[in-house]
């Protein structure tokens, strides 16, 4: 439940800046760099849902802030180098892109919400839950994850020779066809993927603990500072009427991973 919270005096600036300044992004969309990657952005909507908790909450906040926003659907570097070299003012994704390539000094990053990540295999391959591997004991095994992932540096901490994959939807089929023994995804990801592309579900699970743990922002590039407040003013308008519950709560029903999602703490210092 929200609790009801007063506006702080940073807050009240806030609200001021946008009403002064906004006219000048209201005129055309501001154009955002993302992947695809489902039930968090992606360019067809999920019926019943959206498109993805981060892309929705983004998009509301925008709006909140009285700018509209388009998103262009890239690889991942690609992603990552729109901002870095100014084509794009923002990118959808994670601040961990640009911090495994080293351009985290080159953009500032605006928190959504959090994911896990979870090691995807088939039952049939490991019929005995005991026989599954420790994080440890993967080097041993056929490892799939997208290249440029935030798991990168995890990979590679745990000895980790992975087999680098292109697309999420790839890395799914590569395993449904035995040709890696795990592969990596972020667990909500993961699952809309596979009932996406009418896999048989029952036949897939996960190894429990997360992998990973990462944030999933909107990163700008720091020279964007004056639209990264107005997206910071829509994101706290948005925490404080609900909305932002709102959209977390329809990709996330369950109560468990709801808590594991939302923001900490929900109201950013910055509201």
């Amino acid at each position: 439940m929200i609790k009801t919270i007063k506006i702080s005096s940073l807050g009240m600036g806030l609200l001021m800046l946008s009403q002064i300044t906004s006219a000048q992004f209201s005129l055309n969309p501001i154009d955002i760099s993302t992947i695809e990657y489902p039930s968090l952005f992606q360019s067809k909507p999920q019926p019943g849902l959206g498109y993805g908790a981060a892309q929705d909450i983004t998009t509301e906040a925008f709006q909140a802030a009285g700018i509209s926003v388009n998103y262009s659907y890239q690889p991942m570097i690609r992603s990552v180098e729109s901002v870095v070299e100014k084509r794009f003012p923002a990118n959808l994704g994670s601040i961990n892109w640009f911090i495994k390539d080293g351009k985290q000094d080159e953009v500032r990053s605006v928190d959504l919400l959090y994911i896990n990540f979870k090691l995807f295999y088939l039952k049939s391959h490991f019929p005995d839950k005991a026989s599954l591997p420790s994080f440890e004991g993967l080097k041993t095994y056929r490892v799939g994850n997208v290249r440029g992932s935030s798991t990168t540096p995890v990979v590679h901490s745990l000895g980790i020779e992975p087999d680098w994959i292109s697309t999420l939807e790839l890395n799914f089929r590569k395993l449904e066809a035995g040709r890696v023994d795990f592969a990596i995804a972020g667990e909500k990801a993961g699952w809309t993927l596979i009932h996406q592309l009418n896999m048989p579900s029952q036949e897939f699970a996960t190894i429990s603990d997360p992998i990973h743990v990462v944030p999933i922002s909107l990163v700008f590039h720091k020279e964007a500072e004056m639209l990264q407040r107005h997206f910071e003013f829509g994101l706290c308008t948005i925490i404080r009427n609900g909305r932002y519950m709102k959209i977390i709560q329809r990709y996330y029903p369950n109560e468990d991973s709801l808590q594991d999602a939302v923001l900490k703490p929900l109201l950013p210092l910055y509201c």
